[in-house]
């Protein structure tokens, strides 16, 4: 008798259970076990190449970003400086033209005033003139008479008279 007990046979019979056990688990299961187990390992395997598959392609496009991220801060320089000497341009341009503008307008007022200079003489002189005129007429009426108008009518008269 072995310890406790218990026979060799008995210890005997129930290993010979258990492996009978084991065997018909093995002939029933077996084939369902090992495919699902084949497919799950399948699965998981391809999950597994799609994730890193996905992991790479995330990266790649992480990458690609931070690429452009890169480059947009340069392309924004280049565009601050572009658009800063654009509008200095145009304000060189602005200016220059207003400097133009304003030698014509300069320019146009001292046509304008040499002019309005010339028209005020000449309305001087006329004005001159014809106050010289009616001072003379009024002289010459008071100083004249009718004796030395009648002498002067002849003296014309002869004058023309000598021209024909």
């Amino acid at each position: 008798m072995a310890a406790g007990g218990e026979s060799i046979w008995s210890l005997v019979f129930k290993f010979f259970n258990f492996a009978v056990l084991v065997g018909l688990l093995i002939y029933f299961v077996g084939k369902p076990l090992k495919s699902y187990l084949a497919k799950r390992h399948q699965t998981v395997k391809t999950q597994l190449e799609e994730t890193q598959k996905a992991l790479k392609e995330a990266e790649a496009l992480r990458a690609q970003y931070q690429e452009r991220m890169d480059r947009l801060d340069g392309e924004i320089e280049v565009f601050k400086k572009e658009t800063l000497q654009e509008a200095e341009k145009e304000k060189k341009k602005i200016i220059d033209e207003a400097m133009v503008f304003a030698a014509r307008i300069r320019e146009q007022a001292r046509l304008t005033a040499e002019q309005e200079n010339k028209e005020v003489a000449r309305r001087i002189k006329e004005e001159i003139s014809r106050l010289t005129v009616g001072q003379a007429e009024k002289l010459i009426a008071e100083k004249i008479t009718q004796s030395d108008h009648d002498k002067l009518v002849e003296d014309f008269i002869v004058k023309l008279r000598s021209m024909n």
